[in-house]
């Protein structure tokens, strides 16, 4: 089969390598798109380090080819032919963070020897729990989006947002209008802050209450004049810019919630003193990936239409341009680049 393989930093192979066999709870997969993740940009860069060679790609859909014996017995949703999301990221089922419901602080996801990843690839195996099946109202497109979807739930979790709260968003990249899809679902009334006019335009497209340039306008007192003085109720930091994490703690009221979505490639200090943080009683927290319940959540947001991620697909490619793509989607004229499995 033929599939992008990562040799080492900025060097990506189309390789014929053989086609995985299952296992008797395992299920084949034919991958029909693969979205180009920031954690594939980051693979590809050498910004984030993993063992070589490697198959990146944990953003995808396809059809179900072949089951293992014992799968049609525990799932009856998945037989040949069967169109589904995946989650690629695997998990152990057994460590501490697994069995206390935090499955994703897996401490063996990507141990040696456990299989990760491997969405640019023309197959893949993965567990019965990884496949989640979509109906025919939903594109396989779309359904490639389930799992960046889920990182947005997960991230408003932590944040516990609540209906009719104020969300302020602080980045219009592909991350932050995920969250501005999903917290419009849970009833909150959006800010979104980025430097970028032409991403505002589009959070304003896709219902952001109100859209607001920070090196033009002041963020704070804007937010202050449609909060009766307050600020958000809740901030999700989607932009790695040290300014984005600053502007949180200026636009967030007291008792209000922060989430550091985003992951910084050096060390960065909070632009806060802890006795700020004591006195208006800021909650700051983090997330990271997602769990099982909020894959399956996304799944059923983009299958019920509740969210509709078409608007944020710039560009497909086919593995020869998996490179281009690559750096495409790194750039700040695309939200999510595809690989199209079957593009010639």
């Amino acid at each position: 089969m033929k599939a992008g393989v990562l040799t080492g930093p900025e060097r990506i192979e189309i390789q014929e390598i053989d086609k995985p066999k299952i296992g008797d709870r395992e299920v084949l997969i034919r991958l029909k798109f693969c979205g180009i993740c920031t954690l594939e940009q980051r693979m590809y860069t050498g910004q984030m380090k993993f063992r070589y060679p490697v198959i990146p790609g944990h953003e995808a859909s396809g059809v179900v080819e072949q089951i293992g014996e014992e799968v049609g017995t525990l799932r009856e949703d998945l037989q040949p032919g069967a169109r589904v999301a995946l989650d690629l990221v695997s998990r152990c089922g057994e460590c501490y963070y697994c069995r206390t419901g935090a499955s994703n602080l897996c401490v063996n996801r990507y141990k040696n020897g456990e299989r990760i990843l491997g969405g640019f690839a023309e197959y893949s195996v993965v567990s019965s729990r990884q496949v989640f099946p979509i109906s025919e109202a939903l594109s396989l497109e779309a359904a490639a989006f389930a799992e960046p979807v889920a990182c947005c739930i997960r991230s408003l979790k932590k944040i516990q947002l609540s209906l009719a709260e104020d969300l302020l968003i602080v980045g219009a990249g592909p991350m932050g209008m995920m969250h501005l899809m999903v917290g419009n679902c849970m009833g909150a009334r959006i800010f979104v802050s980025d430097p970028d006019k032409e991403r505002l335009k589009t959070a304003s497209r896709l219902g952001a209450y109100v859209t607001v340039n920070p090196t033009r306008e002041d963020l704070p007192a804007i937010l202050r004049s449609h909060t009766e003085g307050r600020g958000v109720d809740a901030c999700v930091v989607t932009s790695p810019a040290p300014v984005a994490l600053e502007s949180a703690f200026q636009g967030t009221a007291h008792n209000g919630r922060i989430n550091i979505y985003t992951s910084y490639n050096e060390k960065l200090p909070l632009p806060t003193d802890a006795n700020s943080i004591h006195r208006s009683e800021i909650l700051v927290t983090g997330s990271e990936g997602r769990t099982e319940e909020d894959f399956l959540q996304a799944v059923r947001l983009l299958v019920f239409g509740k969210v509709d991620v078409t608007p944020l697909i710039s560009r497909k490619v086919s593995f020869s341009g998996l490179e281009e793509g690559i750096k495409a989607a790194m750039t700040a004229a695309t939200y999510r680049v595809l690989l199209d499995h079957e593009a010639e």
